[in-house]
């Protein structure tokens, strides 16, 4: 008996903290220091505007520092309103380096992983935004480091945000990596490209796309402790 992994790569946004919640109350609080109702369809005009930058992002099709700015250059154009990108982006930062909201089981995941693992971050995001939250919610010290996509000049599920990642885990070797994440995208389809093992967390029970395989799927982050488990008794 022993263990199949040395080290878990855990991602931050909709893995361990809820950042709907945090994304949320960012946004109404701009809205209304713009002077705007923060109306539900306000709210979900955003999440589409942004979630369709960091997509590009993810692609490679867009530089961080203009996706911050120009989604509400775009948000607020299509609410008949001019606004300041790089203003409208540091009054928002402010309110999410102000926020971490724990998605239910994180610390006690992380705290049980530190004991027995090499525990890692790999987020995409603005590191000094990351690094707050992280902080606030008390994750960061039950990590060895975290990597953001900010400082490693790319992102996930680019291969080279992977290699820099690798490059600063000493002795730790992808095929003994198991990376968990909510994002097909970025985390599965990025890990599985880079070699890590991949544990697709699923809260909300979403459809897995035939073309996608990840090697576990967990409906909450109580399922990852019981994978590894398992996992030690037969390895």
């Amino acid at each position: 008996m022993g263990k199949r992994f040395d080290a878990i790569l855990l991602d931050v946004d909709g893995t361990l903290l809820d950042f709907n919640q945090s994304e949320a109350l960012g946004i109404k609080k701009l809205l209304e220091h713009y002077g705007l109702e923060p109306r539900q369809e306000y709210l979900d005009a955003y999440h589409r505007i942004n979630d369709s930058f960091w997509k590009a992002f993810e692609r490679g099709e867009i530089a961080k520092d203009r996706l911050v700015t120009e989604r509400f250059v775009r948000f607020f154009g299509e609410l008949g309103k001019q606004a300041d990108g790089r203003e409208a982006e540091n009054f928002y930062r402010s309110c999410l380096d102000s926020t971490a909201f724990l998605v239910d089981g994180a610390l006690e995941l992380c705290a049980w992983l530190a004991e027995r693992y090499a525990v890692y971050i790999v987020t995409n995001g603005t590191s000094s935004t990351q690094y707050k939250r992280l902080a606030l919610s008390g994750i960061d010290k039950f990590v060895r480091d975290v990597f953001v996509s900010e400082d490693a000049g790319s992102q996930k599920p680019q291969q080279a945000y992977f290699d820099y990642c690798f490059a600063r885990m000493p002795g730790i070797l992808p095929e003994r990596t198991l990376l968990v994440g909510d994002s097909l995208t970025s985390d599965i389809q990025g890990g599985l490209g880079a070699g890590c093992h991949v544990c697709w967390y699923n809260p909300g029970g979403q459809p897995l796309p035939e073309e996608v395989r990840p090697d576990f799927v967990v409906p909450t982050l109580g399922g990852v402790r019981k994978i590894l488990e398992r996992d030690a008794e037969i390895f």
